[in-house]
């Protein structure tokens, strides 16, 4: 585009050479929105969905099995007993079990929310860029009717008259 508009500028009338020069500028700042969402994206989304797939969905698994070994001791520990469960020999085994479980999820939890947090961040950051590209866009059918416009002008009046 910049090379047809520099073709225009030398052939052109000033008005047509300006239009086509903003409408080049407007495709120039096009790829340079793009690729700072194609930056962004990169430098994100990669290291986010690697601690999720790799640290996040692991430790919530060990928290709902941990969870689930602790509800089948306590199944058990009060299935087998006919006394109070506080009375119990393994009682306390079975309460530290339930704690543990607790403490694994607490922590998923956290590492879950701190994943949440850092995808919302890009996806505002993202939602930010996408909308200055929209905005673009939108400017650019403007300037391609102000170009086209010109065009014609031009074109009418330099055609002879039959």
């Amino acid at each position: 585009m910049t090379e047809r508009a520099l073709r225009i500028e030398i052939l052109g009338p000033a008005e047509v050479a300006g239009a086509a020069d903003e409408l080049a500028d407007s495709i120039r700042r096009d790829v340079q929105i793009a690729t700072k969402l194609k930056d962004l994206t990169m430098s994100t989304l990669p290291e986010a969905t690697d601690r999720m797939t790799t640290e996040t969905t692991p430790a919530m698994a060990g928290a709902r099995d941990a969870m689930q070994e602790a509800s089948r001791q306590m199944r058990e520990l009060v299935a087998e007993s006919g006394r109070p469960l506080h009375e119990h020999p393994r009682a306390p085994e079975v309460i530290e079990a339930v704690e543990r479980a607790q403490q694994l999820g607490d922590a998923a939890t956290v590492r879950a929310n701190e994943d949440a947090n850092r995808v919302s961040i890009f996806l505002d950051q993202a939602s930010t860029i996408v909308l200055e590209l929209k905005r673009n866009q939108d400017a650019r059918a403007g300037i391609r009717r102000q170009f086209t416009t010109a065009a014609r002008h031009t074109l009418a009046s330099t055609v002879p008259d039959p």
